[in-house]
């Protein structure tokens, strides 16, 4: 048997939280997946700017809610890890047991400005390995997909899943969804070279000038695109994963071999 994940593609309501947590406990309650997975923020919605000096704490109590009702779930929130510091989260909610996962690369380019209201995570204390049903996850948040250290860590680390709650907008780029390339092409990267699954749960519709275009997708450690969820609106869907995609990579790639050094020469650059 498989481990089947369920990919929750919502719309929040950008800064109401007591809808947000009745979608979720709706999809959680109605859900027949092992594992459901929700988008970056997807308690509060993403564009908050200084909303989210108002809802970090209702945020922290939807998640305590949460746990009363999941087996494995995965859920974005803002949360205070000492006071007056705010971290973009995602929590880790185990047979009611909850840890929390921080984001590391905090986007501030362009129309995103999270280094103005979020801590970065630290990499030496904050990665994380879960096991549920025998299979080993990581957690990296949206922008920690466009760098290679985060998967990179986790799947040395022993992780063979990699769940990656995003909020994603769209970018004007082409006449194309170019963003919806870029994104098929970076989790075809992370899956084939370290022998994982990704799982890529975008969050969908507009919030204030922006507007995000779903897509969730499953990639398996072989490169396929296993599943997708639909573009512009709400979607749930549910795939099964397993462990023998992820032994058929790895008996046949260099998943094995990490030179180190290079890492150091990075550093010093």
């Amino acid at each position: 048997m498989g481990l089947r994940v369920e990919l929750a593609q919502i719309r929040p309501k950008l800064g109401d939280v007591t809808h947000n947590f009745q979608k979720h406990i709706e999809i959680i309650k109605t859900s027949s997946a092992d594992c459901v997975v929700f988008p970056e923020l997807s308690l509060t919605g993403y564009v908050l700017r200084d909303l989210v000096f108002e809802v970090y704490k209702e945020s922290e109590k939807a998640v305590n809610m949460l746990s009363e009702h999941s087996k494995c779930v995965i859920a974005g929130l803002v949360k205070e890890v000492r006071p007056g510091i705010l971290r973009n989260s995602a929590a880790v909610i185990i047979e009611g047991k909850i840890d929390y996962i921080y984001k590391f690369y905090l986007p501030t380019y362009g129309l995103f400005e999270e280094r103005r209201y979020f801590q970065p995570g630290d990499p030496r204390t904050d990665l994380r390995i879960y096991e549920y049903k025998g299979y080993k996850f990581g957690v990296t948040i949206c922008e920690d997909a466009w760098h290679y250290e985060p998967i990179e860590a986790l799947a040395l680390m022993g992780a063979d899943v990699i769940m990656i709650p995003a909020a994603s907008p769209m970018r004007r780029l082409s006449s194309t969804l170019a963003i919806r390339e870029q994104w098929e092409a970076l989790l075809k990267a992370h899956s084939i070279i370290n022998g994982v699954w990704s799982v890529f749960v975008n969050t969908v519709g507009s919030q204030e000038e922006e507007f995000f275009w779903g897509g969730s997708m499953v990639v398996s450690p072989l490169g396929e695109i296993i599943s997708t969820a639909k573009l512009f609106e709400e979607d749930r869907i549910i795939t099964e994963i397993n462990l023998n995609e992820v032994r058929k990579n790895r008996f046949f790639s260099s998943f094995r071999d990490h030179l180190q050094s290079f890492h150091e020469v990075l550093h010093k650059l």
